[in-house]
Order: C-alpha cells, then structure tokens, then sequence
C-alpha cells in the first residue's frame, strides 16, 4: 500500500488511521486485541449440515459449485437468487442486494466455477436454502482469521487488521512492548507473574493475530485477558507509591482525637474508628495521603472525617472540605457546631467574590467557590477533604492542591476492595461497611397500575409523624409533563394541601435552604424534589423515599436516594415507581436493590453484570466494561480482577 503523505518513516501508514484509539507504533498494533476468530478450517457438508428439528442451527463454512446462475428477483425485496451443489446436494443462495454486498461478484459466477461461503443452512418446505452468506476469500480456507473491532467514525476493522498484518513482521516488537510497560520485568517474571502457560509473549501474541488452531485462538483470548488484568493490578499497585515530603506531615494529638470522639452524640463504631486511626497515621507521615473512605450510606463518613480534620486544624494546619451542593455544605457546618461548639469553620458558597476570612484559621467547607477564592490567595490547605468525591473532576481536585497536600476522598459509593484497587490505583482505601444505628429498609418495585397505593401509603407514613420524598428526573419539560417535578409538585400539594415542600437545582441557594429548614422542622411531610437530595442530605423523620421513573437511574444512585430514609433508625420504605414497562435487562438491575440492602454486597453485583469502569486513573467514566490499558479491546469483569487483587 503506498504511504498517505502524512506517513514518515518511522509512522507507517497503516497507524495513521490508529492514531486515534491510542496506537503509535506497529508493536502497540499487535495490542489490538481481536474480538473473536472466525475458523474457515474445517468445511462442511450439505448433508452434514441439514438442520434437525429441535437444534438451533450455527453457521457453517461451505465449499460450493454454481449449478444455476444468478437472476435477479426484484419483488418484494430486491434479491439475487442461485443454486449450487457440493457434489452430493443441491442448495438455493439468496443474497438480498444491501449496502456491502458484491453484486458484481454474485452476478459474475458461471456455472461450474466454486466459491466459499460461511452461513446457516436452513430447510423451507422440503428444499435446503442458504440466506444472506458470508462470502469467504480463497485465501482464508484453511485458516483462522481474527475478526478486529471496528468504532464508526474513529476507526475500522480492515485499518486495525492491516497495521497488525505489518506488525507481525517483527512480533518481538510487541513482546518488548509488554515487557516496558511493566517495567522493564523479565518475560519469565510475567509468565509466572500473569500465571500464563504460553511458553513466551511473542507465542501470546501470534496466537492472538495468527493461530494455527481455533484451540490456540482461544487459548491466546484466555491468556490476553488474564494478562491486561495482571497488568491492571501491577500497575495500580506501583501507582500507590508516594513521595517522601517532610513538609506534609501534620502532628495529630491522640488525646485531641480522643476528646473529639467522646464529645459524639454517639460511640463510634469499629470501623469508624479504624477509619480515623488509618487517616491520622498517614496525616503523620512524610508521605502526602491519598486515601479514599468509602462507606455505606448512613455509616457515620462525616464523623469519621470531621475528627481529623478538627485534630489537624487544632495543630494549626488549614484545613479545607470540599461539597457537591450548598445544602451539604451547611449540613456539615451545622453538625460540626451542634457536636463541637464553638469550632471555627466556616461555610464557602458561591454569590460574592470577596476574599475568604483566614483568621482564626477556620475549618473552609464550601462548593467549588473554593476553588477559585483559595487559589487567589494562595492558601491552599494541608488538609483538603472531598465529600461525595465522584461528583467532581480530576482537573477540579487538583486546582486546590499541592505538591505537600493531604488528600482525603469520600465517596458514599460503595466500593468493594477488589474495585477500589483498580478504580483508585493512586490511594489507599479505608472502607466503613458498620451503621452506628439499626434501621431496615423495604425496597419494592411498584407498577404503574399500583400508583394510587403510592398516595395510600404517603398518607399512612405522614399519619404516623413521618416525612415522605418524592424523587422526579425532569425539572421542567412540556412534552413530558408527568415526569415534571414542577408539574408532580402540583399534583402532590393537590392531595396534601400545605404540606408539601419543592426542591430542585433551578432553586437559588438561599430558597433551597429555607425549604429543608421547614423539612427538618417538620413544618412540611412531603418533599418533591430532583437527585439534589441524593447526597448525604439528612432529614431526621423522612421515613419513605419514592423514586419516579427509577429506570432512569443506575444502581449506585438509587442505593444513595435509599439511603435517605431512616437516617436515625427504625423502618423505612424505598419505592421504585415504573409508570411504563421496562426491558428484563433493565428489571434485573433494579431487582438487584429489592435483593440487596448492604451497599458493598449490591456494588459487586451490580460490577458483575455491568463490569468496571475505565480503569484509567484520569477517567471520568466509570460504568460499563474496562478497557485495558495494555491491550485494546479486551472488557474486564470483576472476575478477572479478583484472581490477581487480594
């Protein structure tokens, strides 16, 4: 193929069209891992491939002679119709003329001249007949051909298939690749390391690109997968490595963190306590911290936070907490003042631009007007905590640290071990699974012809002292009116005149506030309201959480919204509102909230039928499959990972 006029030398032409998935040289081609293999080595018999009654037929590769050319068929659907015979039996072929089909070629056969196709032969009324077949090139029969990945508009199979056809040129290219991304590590090192049974890398790779056997393909699949998630870990646990810098230790007081916690409305639970022990260790240490605590909802984060940060404050360091909205920023003000009085901290929230008070070095908690406020007067903290830390960049964190910053995440998302190691591959983990309170939590599904139940069960709830949430998807939408939260709210205050309260994004701050205020003052019972009460929000007599429209939503989500009910102990009721039918796919996610209650055990199912999210430390998406950072195109489960992550 001659070279386009962007291809150098060292850039064949073949990688220009790769340049987008990440490929820049031939060895990183043969990372292009195949999304199956195609066997044309064994060819059938028409008579060994009639169809039983009963049996789902496979496709089948067929060794053909034309015995009647091809007459074209315009009704009803334009179609190319001929016969051919293997020698003992006779088949009709129907091509139908679509995008990619080589009509010439179909009608260019003559009688006695052979062809290969590779389709499912099927039985109508008697006569066997082949529909819409694959045609095979002669120079594939006998062979096993991978079938590369393809992305519309980002690159094709036949580009990715051409650069690895010049790459196995120099197949100890690739071998070398895998060698420097790990390390530098000796090839017997990863064999024995990835627990491979290929006797060297290059093998690996040529049983990927070039089998000899559909048994080698597969086993080189296996093999692959294996590999990328050994790599995913390896590298993971070199990224948690931290520099030795004397200037981001903070000297916390045992006896501070110790007066804090018995100043607590309540005793601290096991794994709250291990939490703050792990955190004040590495807040002591000439190593920055990256740490992420992760807990269920309702298991005391807050407190398991707060307290360090009060011991790193009392030990003069500046301390910053990072929140998602302005309500949970004035619901940590408020519940550090109320545990703690007289505690210096003050709230951040966007509206006016003047400079932040240091003196007296408060504890600073705010929304993302810290970040430009702190960042103009150089006074980025010691300490900075990020609450609900999926709701924020990478760029975002890193704007308000610096080389010598303590990083504390929470995240109310549970995070199993194995998926902490390999979504936070640059922190350590501390994970609280214990509820300083008892509570239990009914979750159902509820069908549209159920909704009347709904208010039924409202009235019953509110009857009792308990406090109703109604959670909506739209704020505002004419053409779906019903899913309104605008629209619900009218509809609610229709039924429960006076007592219904109405929260959403589109609020001003100060209007949100003043709402949760006559919430948590048990002036209104029922809060109509969008996602904005998802995270971390308490309202002490909220008893019921009902989620409209609940197929919108991914597990993690609804498992926060749940969360809301019961804060304090004792029963509360979770309702998954479906006013329309949904697939199986779609009912067996949100079945997994009426089977699962614990946030961890529902996080690992939930990462078995989904997979990981992009493993990549920088990713901002973290659903669906992973992609490997060493090879393209292979999908890991959880599965994959477990066997290398404890």
């Amino acid at each position: 193929m001659a070279a386009t006029a962007s291809a150098t030398p060292d850039k064949p032409a073949a990688l220009e069209k790769l340049g987008r998935i990440g490929v820049g040289s031939l060895a990183q081609a043969l990372m292009c891992v195949p999304r199956a293999h195609t066997d044309y080595s064994v060819i059938s018999t028409l008579r060994e491939a009639v169809p039983r009654e009963g049996v789902v037929s496979e496709a089948q590769l067929f060794s053909l002679v034309v015995s009647e050319t091809a007459v074209i068929v315009p009704q009803p659907k334009r179609r190319i119709v001929l016969t051919a015979t293997d020698g003992m039996l006779s088949v009709k072929i129907v091509v139908f003329v679509v995008a990619g089909v080589n009509v010439d070629f179909w009608k260019g056969l003559r009688c006695g001249e052979r062809f290969h196709v590779r389709a499912i032969l099927q039985n109508w009324a008697g006569r066997l007949q082949i529909t819409g077949p694959e045609l095979v090139p002669a120079h594939l029969i006998g062979k096993v051909s991978p079938r590369y990945p393809s992305k519309r508009g980002i690159v094709s199979a036949a580009a990715i298939a051409e650069a690895v056809a010049q790459a196995m040129s120099d197949i100890e290219a690739g071998a070398r690749h895998i060698r420097e991304y790990l390390g530098g590590m000796s090839e017997p090192d990863i064999l024995r390391h990835a627990r491979l049974t290929a006797p060297s890398l290059a093998a690996l790779l040529r049983g990927l690109h070039a089998p000899a056997a559909i048994e080698e393909a597969e086993a080189s699949m296996a093999e692959a997968r294996r590999l990328a998630a050994y790599a995913v870990v390896w590298r993971a646990r070199q990224m948690k490595r931290r520099p030795h810098l004397p200037e981001s230790v903070i000297p916390i007081s045992i006896d501070a963190v110790r007066d804090f916690a018995q100043r607590l409305p309540h005793p601290l639970t096991g794994d709250q306590k291990r939490a703050i022990r792990e955190i004040c260790a590495d807040l002591a240490s000439p190593h920055p911290m990256q740490r992420v605590l992760s807990g269920d909802v309702g298991c005391g984060k807050t407190y398991a936070y707060m307290i360090p940060a009060l011991a790193a404050q009392a030990a003069g360091r500046r301390v910053a907490v990072l929140t998602p909205n302005s309500l949970l920023t004035d619901q940590f003000v408020q519940e550090c003042r109320a545990a703690f009085p007289g505690a210096a901290v003050t709230a951040v929230i966007g509206g006016t631009k003047k400079a932040v008070s240091l003196e007296g070095n408060p504890i600073l908690v705010g929304t993302t007007a810290l970040l430009s406020r702190l960042k103009a007067q150089e006074a980025l903290p010691h300490l900075l905590v990020i609450d609900e830390s999926q709701k924020f960049s990478v760029e975002q964190k890193a704007s308000l640290t610096a080389a010598g910053t303590n990083i504390l995440e929470s995240t109310a998302t549970p995070i199993p071990r194995t998926t902490a190691l390999v979504t936070h591959g640059t922190m350590d983990v501390s994970i609280i699974r214990e509820c300083p309170v008892v509570k239990n939590i009914i979750t159902r599904i509820v069908a549209a012809g159920d909704a009347r139940r709904l208010y039924d069960h409202t009235r019953k709830v509110i009857g009792s002292g308990g406090q109703v949430a109604i959670v909506y998807p739209i704020v505002e939408d004419e053409r779906q009116e019903r899913k309104s939260v605008l629209a619900a709210y009218e509809r609610w205050q229709a039924e429960f005149p006076g007592c219904v309260g109405l929260i959403h994004g589109g609020l001003k701050e100060d209007e949100k506030l003043a709402v949760i205020g006559r919430l948590k003052a048990g002036e209104l019972k029922v809060c109509v309201s969008t996602t904005v009460i998802e995270l971390g929000l308490t309202m002490p007599s909220l008893k019921s959480v009902v989620v409209v429209h609940a197929e919108r939503y991914g597990v993690s989500q609804l498992h926060q919204l749940r969360g809301r009910a019961a804060r304090l102990g004792g029963t509360g009721y979770f309702f998954l509102y479906l006013p329309e039918a949904v697939g199986a796919e779609t009912m067996a996610r949100l079945q997994l909230l009426e089977a699962f209650s614990d946030g961890f055990a529902l996080a690992e199912r939930d990462a078995q039928m989904r997979g990981y999210g992009d493993l990549d430390k920088d990713a901002e998406r973290q659903h669906g499959n992973s992609r490997s950072l060493l090879f393209i195109g292979v999908d890991l489960r959880p599965e994959d990972i477990h066997q290398f992550a404890n």
